[in-house]
């Protein structure tokens, strides 16, 4: 009975991010630029000092710090989607996602986008399955190590209605054939969605390093790498994967772009709250104007 109205509660959370929430504040937003970041804030599996309750006030003092408007979250188990709403609800953030699945076996993890309502309003949003049967929940396919799923949003921002498309997702960690597939069905999508020009932003764990072969080829060949059009220099380390250790070691988190987007600046912050890390990832964030 936990579980169910768990279920419910989490998709009551994601049907009022579109549409039914409007802040007092909106109008003293400066219009023009806004951050977006993909953040693999890591499930919460671990104990110790890796415990979520002790990453969890460090996830909150990088996006507060940071500024990030939108956020492409990965590893998400429902209790860190209620945590993080509680501690950034008020800062006037929504989430919109689900997990994998509601199958028993892989009910824990989902991805999310999270955009504060400040900056932004929900016109639309959904999340689709990265297998032969999209539209199917918790379909596999292509011999994925787990369900995947990618889920995206149409925003417009408030002050002056510019609209854009946010999709996010993480990529299968076992199977290359599912990443390639699965990259070619996301980017199959946004070509539809942004037929009008509009301009889009996949943002996610890939879990594969640079090549043009593989899933980050296929997004080249269709967007642009945030990281090669930033008219600032990168900051940060390139790599982004810690595995815990002081330094990362993989690069195979990413943002890219479409359309009429500026990327102002690209950055790997590693310019952790006091020297501790949130997870076994570096947040990566662009700065962008439209």
């Amino acid at each position: 009975m936990k579980r169910i109205i768990a279920i419910s509660a989490l998709m009551a959370l994601t049907a009022a991010a579109c549409g039914c929430h409007h802040s007092d504040t909106a109008a003293d937003v400066s219009p023009r630029t806004f951050r977006i970041a993909t953040f693999n804030m890591r499930t919460d599996c671990d104990k110790g000092e890796h415990a979520w309750t002790n990453r969890l006030p460090l996830v909150v003092k990088i996006v507060g710090k940071n500024g990030f408007d939108i956020i492409g979250a990965q590893e998400l188990k429902t209790n860190q989607v209620f945590d993080l709403r509680r501690r950034l609800g008020p800062k006037g953030y929504v989430a919109i996602g689900r997990r994998r699945t509601f199958d028993s076996k892989y009910d824990t993890e989902g991805i999310y986008l999270l955009f504060n309502t400040n900056r932004f309003e929900c016109l639309e949003s959904g999340t689709f399955q990265l297998s032969e049967t999209p539209d199917v929940p918790g379909s596999r396919s292509w011999s994925t190590d787990c369900p995947r799923t990618c889920v995206w949003a149409k925003l417009r921002r408030r002050g002056d209605g510019a609209r854009l498309l946010v999709f996010n997702t993480h990529l299968d960690h076992m199977s290359e054939e599912a990443r390639r597939n699965g990259m070619k069905l996301i980017v199959s999508r946004i070509k539809s969605a942004t037929a009008d020009g509009t301009p889009a932003f996949l943002l996610g764990d890939f879990n594969c390093a640079p090549s043009d072969d593989n899933a980050v080829g296929i997004a080249e060949r269709s967007m642009k790498d945030a990281a090669a059009v930033s008219e600032t220099p990168h900051e940060g380390p390139v790599e982004t994967f810690t595995n815990w250790k002081p330094k990362a070691h993989f690069l195979i988190d990413y943002i890219f772009v479409s359309g009429p987007v500026r990327v102002l600046s690209h950055k790997t912050h590693d310019d952790l709250p006091g020297g501790k890390s949130p997870s076994d990832h570096f947040p990566v964030s662009v700065e962008v104007a439209l």
